[in-house]
């Protein structure tokens, strides 16, 4: 009994042992895991770390790499507006060449003609300031003229009355340096001195030749064309009294620049003459004279005459082998004036023909010009294009031989046209 107590005891501390070494290995791999699991952590976090120092320090290289990018930039944008600068300054100089150089001249000749006034005026006993106020009113006043003169010749005013006060000013300086110039009276350096009054005003003059000279704004063919406006305006004036007196009135009469000058002058005429540009009761009169006179030249009335120009107007003579051309009439199918007036000219050979024809009487027949056989040839070739004789016609045959009158046209057509059935 007591020996199986023992070994029970015995085998209850081997099982307690086993359960307490069993207790210390998971207790050792829980620690073991532990351990490895904030070594992990550890890790991860520290790769996290490096991970955001890289791109903290990525950050700060590409920031860094911008400013300097932006400094290089902003450094080439204010070199390339220095040259800008530059350039646009090198180009106004270059621009404004004769300003600098009449600057020049002018501080040349102010300066000296300034202490010979103020050495002139002190010599006559002045107080300084007196004598330095007289001086610098002379040259400041012709200064104002001169630049109050500019200002007016860019607004396009009247420069008269600054150039009268630029030119006095200038004028008294100049005897006040030539009388009291030192050496001779009258001697060159006097001469010296009175030019160099002159002369700060007088190149700012010539400057202003070159910008604003009335001439260079207009071409010399613009000149000669309103000088020849001029005259003919007089020659109207003088010529026709009554119609420039009207036309003035029109004129007057609505606002400036509303109406074409022009127009007024046809209007007037209308007015004056109750007729249009160039035609008066006189002209009219002869007019109606000389066809009576061609009429009877041609032994028909006034009315057969007018039926001519009528059919000579619808049926131009086209030239050739006809004679020449009837001469268009200006007159109107009623047989009255036409529009701008009208020139009588002679009868060609189709106007006699019309009148003859009117009047009963025959004229011989031209005979036929023999047909050409180039021409021929053209209107073969021509035939051939259009796909048959067939397609032939005066006008086109009449385009491919150059012209020509009508009936020799139509002899070739035919001439063609007859072959063409031979030989089918």
């Amino acid at each position: 009994m007591s020996t199986s107590y023992r070994e029970e005891r015995r085998l209850d501390r081997k099982a307690e042992r086993e359960e307490d070494r069993r207790d210390r290995l998971a207790e050792a791999e829980a620690t073991r895991t532990a351990a490895l699991a904030q070594a992990e952590a550890d890790r991860i976090r520290d790769e996290a770390r490096a991970e955001q120092e890289r791109k903290d320090e990525e950050a700060r290289q590409e920031e860094a790499r911008r400013l300097r990018a932006e400094r290089k930039r902003e450094k080439a944008r204010r070199k390339a507006e220095r040259k800008k600068s530059r350039a646009e300054l090198l180009a106004k100089l270059k621009g404004e060449g004769d300003t600098v150089g009449a600057l020049i001249v002018m501080a040349c000749g102010i300066v000296p003609a300034l202490y010979f006034q103020l050495r002139a005026l002190n010599g006559e006993h002045l107080p300084g300031i007196i004598s330095l106020c007289l001086a610098v009113m002379l040259e400041a006043g012709a200064w104002v003229a001169t630049v109050s003169g500019e200002r007016a010749k860019r607004e396009n005013r009247p420069v008269a009355r600054f150039r009268v006060v630029m030119w006095a000013c200038a004028s008294f300086a100049a005897v006040i340096n030539y009388s009291h110039a030192p050496g001779p009276a009258g001697g060159w350096l006097a001469w010296v001195l009175a030019v160099s009054s002159y002369a700060g005003v007088g190149f700012w003059e010539v400057r202003g030749w070159g910008r604003h000279g009335t001439k260079g704004t207009r071409t010399k063919a613009q000149r000669r064309e309103e000088r020849k406006h001029r005259r003919h305006d007089r020659k109207r004036r003088r010529r026709f009294r009554a119609v420039y007196a009207r036309y003035t009135d029109i004129l007057t009469a609505h606002p400036y620049g509303s109406v074409d000058r022009e127009k007024a002058w046809a209007d007037a005429w209308r007015d004056t003459h109750g007729a249009d540009l160039a035609v008066t009761a006189g002209v009219v009169a002869h007019r109606g004279h000389a066809d009576k006179a061609l009429a009877a030249a041609h032994g028909v009335g006034v009315e057969t005459l007018a039926v001519e120009e009528l059919l000579a107007d619808l049926f131009p003579g086209d030239g050739g082998d006809d004679g020449p051309p009837a001469r268009r009439s200006s007159r109107g199918p009623n047989g009255g004036p036409s529009k701008g007036g009208r020139k009588v000219t002679t009868l060609g050979r189709k106007g006699k023909q019309a009148v003859e024809r009117l009047t009963g009487r025959t004229a011989p027949k031209t005979p036929d010009k023999p047909l050409d056989p180039a021409d021929l040839d053209r209107v073969r070739t021509l035939a051939d294009l259009l796909g048959g004789a067939s397609k032939l016609s005066v006008k086109n045959v009449r385009e491919a031989v150059g012209g020509g009158n009508t009936r020799y046209a139509m002899a070739l057509r035919d001439a063609v046209k007859a072959e063409r059935r031979r030989t089918r």
